[in-house]
């Protein structure tokens, strides 16, 4: 060809693709897009997946522990109301105090105060121990002792989820003081027996139920000859597949200070 010429000059010869390019340049064979289609159903299915599970763990984390937050409130308003009623009703001269109102399952019972969690740390107690009382907070076992009687008042709270009361429960040790106020009074407690700081440390099996016993590691019927108190959570952390528990004995009790209470 001549130079110059605009059919060779900065020009490629275009030729035809071979018949399986052009196939697959429309759409490719079935199965490939049976395959595509599969893998986007799975990539969607694994997406919406996490997005629950994140749900859940944020309720679990977060959405209970605002709820408990709230019952803990009206469950502080409760109590004080337990007080008004009690100071409102004189007793005669020389007798004992009036006999309060029986308790019912979740009412407001007593305030925990732990200093090992923190200076203000506390906590108002429940009457029971079912799952539905402890998402309002630390429970105490209907069965055990009262607060200053003889025998084992016995406390349990969640340590996650919930407001997650018993967060901190490892670091609790011997010598810690632990203090329960109710209408009767304020008593305090000294633990003789506490994880010391250990995550694994006096772990039971959930059905170890002998520590809220009257007298823990005695036979039943046992008269309890000492006023002691036995708190337990959850063990792991973040599980519940065993329990952590913590004991102490009573060591000082005192009227409430009614003015500093209000």
């Amino acid at each position: 060809m001549r130079a110059g010429d605009p059919a060779t000059f900065g020009t490629v010869q275009r030729r035809a693709a071979p018949r399986h390019c052009r196939a697959a340049a429309r759409g490719g064979r079935p199965g490939g897009r049976a395959l595509v289609s599969a893998a986007g159903i799975a990539g969607e299915l694994l997406l919406t997946t996490g997005a629950l599970v994140l749900l859940f763990v944020v309720y679990t984390f977060w959405g209970t522990g605002l709820q408990t937050a709230a019952a803990q409130d009206d469950l502080r308003d409760q109590f004080q109301q337990h007080l008004l009623s009690r100071s409102a009703t004189p007793a005669p001269a020389e007798t004992d105090p009036p006999e309060p109102e029986p308790l019912e399952l979740g009412d407001a019972y007593a305030i925990l105060r732990i200093p090992r969690f923190g200076d203000d740390w506390e906590r108002i107690v429940v009457e029971g121990t079912d799952p539905e009382d402890l998402k309002d907070g630390p429970g105490h076992y209907a069965a055990s002792a009262d607060p200053g009687g003889l025998g084992n008042v016995a406390v349990a709270a969640h340590r996650s989820g919930h407001g997650e009361p018993f967060a901190r429960f490892a670091e609790l040790r011997a010598g810690d003081v632990v203090e329960i106020e109710t209408v009767d009074g304020v008593f305090r407690y000294e633990l003789d027996d506490a994880p010391d700081g250990d995550s694994d440390g006096n772990v039971i099996e959930a059905t170890e139920l002998w520590v809220v016993d009257p007298v823990p590691g005695e036979p039943a019927g046992t008269e309890p000859a000492e006023a002691r108190l036995t708190l337990t959570t959850c063990w792991p952390r973040w599980g519940s597949e065993k329990r952590m528990y913590a004991t102490g004995l009573l060591v000082d009790e005192h009227p409430r200070d009614d003015d500093a209470a209000g």
